[in-house]
């Protein structure tokens, strides 16, 4: 005979993989800090390109500046600026990526401890208290 309740739990199961947990369960894969690693890695990547990117436009716009102050200028100085701002740039683009990625992981991990304890429930309805 059919167990209503049985049926219930799996259906509310089958709602979750293909709600939220669609969302959650690939970051439930991961520790906490590879996960938070992968997310910064990208970013430091995206960042990187953003930054060569936008550095080009820059300079592009302003080719005719550089090209009639080449020989003046400071090249270690100027290299040594470009540096700062690129390190400034990261840490204000890696700080709000690592609290976006913690976050995420940790709301993740909550919604997998409740979809875990539904499954629990459902295993030792199965194969009863003892977990065979």
């Amino acid at each position: 005979m059919i167990d209503e309740t049985k049926v219930r739990v799996m259906t509310r199961l089958a709602a979750y993989e293909e709600g939220a947990g669609k969302k959650y369960l690939p970051i439930g894969q991961y520790f906490r800090t590879d996960y938070i690693s992968m997310q910064l890695l990208k970013s430091f990547v995206c960042g990187t390109l953003a930054f060569v990117v936008v550095g080009g436009l820059l300079a592009f716009c302003n080719f005719e500046t550089i090209l009639e102050g080449i020989y003046d200028m400071d090249l270690v100085g100027y290299i040594t600026r470009v540096g700062k701002i690129y390190i400034i740039f990261m840490a204000l683009y890696l700080i709000p990526t690592y609290i976006w990625a913690a976050y995420k992981f940790a709301k993740a991990k909550k919604s997998l401890n409740s979809y875990i304890s539904v499954m629990d429930k459902l295993s030792k309805k199965y194969y009863g208290e003892e977990g065979e």
